[in-house]
């Protein structure tokens, strides 16, 4: 569960973004085919989807991995309750039974909940996203059902981090406003 949370939701959130970054070289244009002299888009589009699978393969499981196997072996081999404080034994000895190991696994506890509610919380903010834009008539990026009022003026007013008072903030300090 702690997988599907963490790594899933990010590469739900992350899924169009990485790639395309990697493609227009915002992050690192040294790839690109413009900066090498030889090339085409195509080879541009592979290496983008390359280093996106690169980052989203491997590193997403090997936290999870080596945190499965020391469980795992302190469980089945040794005998062990399958929480992270005996994963220390080996470091600390008995002291996993005091407050060392309360400490530990108030720690991991602490971990796993930020870890989760950042992950779900960039989904959520991704589907409200989606969501505000289907339901707000946005069509090939224009607004067509938007009532003209000022806190209606930034799509993330009142649902994706932008409060309205900033909006209305930056609506009349904007000169191009639409009209």
């Amino acid at each position: 569960m702690l997988f599907c949370c963490g790594v899933a939701t990010g590469l739900f959130y992350y899924a169009v973004a990485e790639p395309m970054w990697h493609f227009k070289g915002w992050g690192s244009p040294r790839f690109l085919s413009t900066v090498k002299g030889y090339g085409n888009v195509d080879e541009d589009a592979t290496h983008a989807l390359m280093v996106s699978v690169f980052h989203w393969g491997v590193h997403g499981w090997i936290p999870y991995v080596v945190m499965g196997a020391t469980l795992d072996i302190m469980t089945y081999r040794h005998g062990y309750p399958m929480t992270v404080r005996y994963a220390f034994y080996p470091l600390i000895g008995d002291n996993v039974y005091g407050w060392m190991g309360n400490t530990v696994d108030a720690l991991s506890i602490a971990a796993s909940i930020a870890g989760v509610c950042t992950s779900l919380g960039l989904g959520a903010m991704s589907i409200n996203a989606g969501l505000q834009r289907l339901s707000w008539g946005t069509h090939h990026g224009e607004n067509f059902a938007i009532p003209n009022e000022d806190k209606y003026s930034v799509p993330g007013c009142g649902g994706q981090g932008y409060s309205c008072v900033m909006v209305r903030n930056l609506s009349a300090s904007n000169e191009t406003r639409r009209p």
